[in-house]
């Protein structure tokens, strides 16, 4: 009979720091050389025409069971902030609206939506900013969105 009890421990200890490092990717600004799908990243926009609800009972993972309750997403353009290996962090215009239990109450938050460079992959709504990305999301299918040329800078006049 084999025993597997030093291997086991072993791998269930590696489990936890594999997860650790998958989310502790780098953050750096956007390269002029990142795409998303087809298009230029610095030079493009998320635009959300409709603002995007998301809740425990969606189904969608929200942290602590005692943790986020709800979330909003605002409609508008959010703008490339960072990026790390795998995808780019579009910052909402305004923050994404966290509601939370008591004391901590309704507020706004850094943070949007994350598109991976993969066009096949989904995109997940995320907290924090540069520093720090706190917390991922899957973005539900019905929070449409689409990326676009960046306005051009106006002229001077």
């Amino acid at each position: 009979m084999f025993n597997h009890s030093g291997v086991r421990p072993l791998a269930l200890r590696a489990f936890p720091v594999a997860l650790l490092l998958l989310g502790c990717a780098s953050l750096q600004p956007v390269a002029p050389t990142t795409h998303v799908g087809e298009h230029p990243a610095s030079q493009s926009v998320l635009a959300l025409p409709a603002a995007c609800t998301m809740s425990a009972s969606d189904a969608i993972p929200m942290g602590r069971p005692d943790g986020t309750q709800g979330q909003l997403l605002p409609p508008g353009r959010y703008v490339p902030s960072f990026e790390d290996e795998r995808g780019v962090f579009f910052a909402s215009p305004s923050g994404v609206r966290v509601t939370e239990p008591a004391p901590a109450g309704t507020r706004d938050r850094a943070g949007g939506i994350y598109v991976p460079k993969e066009p096949r992959e989904g995109a997940w709504v995320y907290l924090g900013d540069a520093d720090r990305v706190t917390e991922r999301q899957r973005l539900p299918e019905r929070c449409r969105y689409s990326i676009e040329p960046a306005p051009a800078p106006a002229q001077p006049g």
